[in-house]
């Protein structure tokens, strides 16, 4: 045991490269299954497009066609939400980081005020 310790001591790349290899070895679990559903789903995905392709060619593409709008309509909204999104946070922030001097402004002006009414 002394003997690993000292190794590892000595040589500190070699707990880096351990960790990189779990790490890489970890990732490739997940991502072959995730590969796998992936290719599942597609898969599906096809074989009902075939089935209902087969039995109205005329009705499908015409539906294919609808249903590629509709989602790039989708998309453009997303986008343009979110685009309005991180305009609207970035004013947010700006307006919390001028806050905190807005306080003060508003506790030194009564501060004042309480004095006037003090010495009166």
């Amino acid at each position: 045991m002394d003997a690993i310790t000292g190794y590892i001591s000595t040589h500190p790349a070699v707990i880096v490269i351990g960790v990189i290899l779990i790490v890489l070895l970890f990732l490739n679990f997940i991502f072959k299954n995730l590969m796998k559903l992936i290719i599942i789903a597609f898969f599906f995905l096809l074989a009902a497009f075939g089935y209902y392709y087969s039995q109205n060619p005329v009705d499908t593409k015409e539906k294919v066609k609808k249903s590629v709008q509709m989602v790039e309509s989708g998309i453009s909204e997303i986008k343009d939400k979110s685009k309005n999104f991180y305009h609207d946070g970035k004013e947010l922030y700006k307006k919390t980081k001028e806050a905190p001097g807005g306080v003060n402004k508003l506790l030194d002006a009564s501060d004042k005020e309480l004095d006037k009414e003090l010495k009166k």
